[in-house]
């Protein structure tokens, strides 16, 4: 049985820099091919990969040895391309987040039952050695119970943006950083349903997306969660989780360079300060190894859409919290 054949869709920055490297480096898929509508970066990846390419998504579409699509386009198009790949016939798996809106996540986790395709997110930080210490630390209660736990994660302005500060193609801080955090939450707490207690999201005149916004998210065991993100401020990537015997606090937990030793900085329960050093890894290799792993098991399967469904429902609801949208 030969490999599955990944066709990645969208070639931005960050998926020449990240997704096709990645994809190139793993045993489990084969990179099959490239599609962008700029030609001359289309021929680059060709080159550089030994791939197919395309211009034209529909051409891209109709070849039958296409099992995958990574769709690496803007949020805002997520949607609608998303139903291209799905009725096509190939699984879907996309950058996060899946859409900028609830109800298209919702046709597209329905359509991928109705097909018995994968559907993916593309929250990379899941797989690395780095959050799964994290878990490890909070499910066997290395510091006793979580109290509470504060996560940022902001970026100045960029000089070559893209679609990050257009509004029609889905840019914004709340789904550009934002959603990090918020993933990174629930993904903590996958047994538990947290109440959004507040929210804020903000803006100026000078953009026509969201800057900044932050918020609280309570659950009834007692814990206390703080979430902040922003475009336009000194770059923060860091969680701190305070336990009732101790603290947590590591840097570089979204965004990372796969030479990144990640380090834990805990304080016991009268605050003397330990360090413990990590590993580093490319977690965008750790997740293609997980999606590849999705498409023999019903159970990721069933796990993966439950949980881009119910991230899709706290962005909702962060933004109809806020007062400032």
């Amino acid at each position: 049985m030969r490999l599955t054949h990944i066709t990645v869709w969208g070639l931005g920055p960050h998926a020449i820099k990240n997704i096709l490297p990645a994809l190139a480096s793993i045993d489990e898929l084969t990179l099959y091919g490239v599609c962008s509508r700029n030609k001359d970066t289309v021929v680059h990846a060709t080159e550089q990969w030994n791939c197919k390419a395309w211009t034209n998504p529909d051409e891209m579409l109709a070849d039958q040895k296409v099992d995958v699509v990574y769709l690496a386009t803007p949020i805002g198009l997520h949607a609608v391309q998303g139903m291209q790949v799905l009725n096509a016939e190939k699984h879907l798996w996309c950058e996060k987040p899946l859409t900028c809106d609830i109800a298209d996540t919702r046709q597209l986790v329905h359509l991928s039952e109705e097909k018995k395709l994968t559907l993916t997110e593309g929250f990379m930080y899941l797989y690395h050695p780095q959050f799964t210490y994290l878990q490890q630390c909070i499910t066997e209660q290395h510091l006793g119970a979580v109290k509470s736990v504060t996560c940022r994660f902001g970026l100045p302005f960029l000089d070559n943006p893209g679609f990050r500060y257009s509004r029609s193609l889905g840019g914004g801080a709340l789904f550009d950083v934002g959603s990090y955090t918020i993933s990174m939450l629930l993904a903590l707490f996958p047994d538990q349903s947290p109440v959004v207690c507040y929210a804020d999201i903000y803006g100026n005149d000078a953009y026509e997306i969201d800057l900044e916004g932050s918020a609280k998210l309570c659950f009834s065991g007692g814990i206390a969660a703080y979430l902040e993100w922003g475009i336009g401020r000194g770059y923060r990537n860091e969680i701190d989780i305070w336990c009732e015997k101790g603290s947590l606090f590591t840097d570089r937990i979204f965004s990372k360079p796969s030479d990144y030793v990640p380090e834990f900085r805990i304080k016991n329960l009268n605050g003397v300060e330990s360090v413990e050093q990590g590993v580093p890894a490319n977690h965008f290799i750790y997740m293609f190894k997980h999606f590849s792993k999705i498409i023999v098991s019903d159970t990721l399967v069933r796990n993966e859409r439950q949980r881009i469904l119910q991230l899709a429902c706290y962005l909702e609801e962060i933004r109809h919290a806020a007062q400032n949208i």
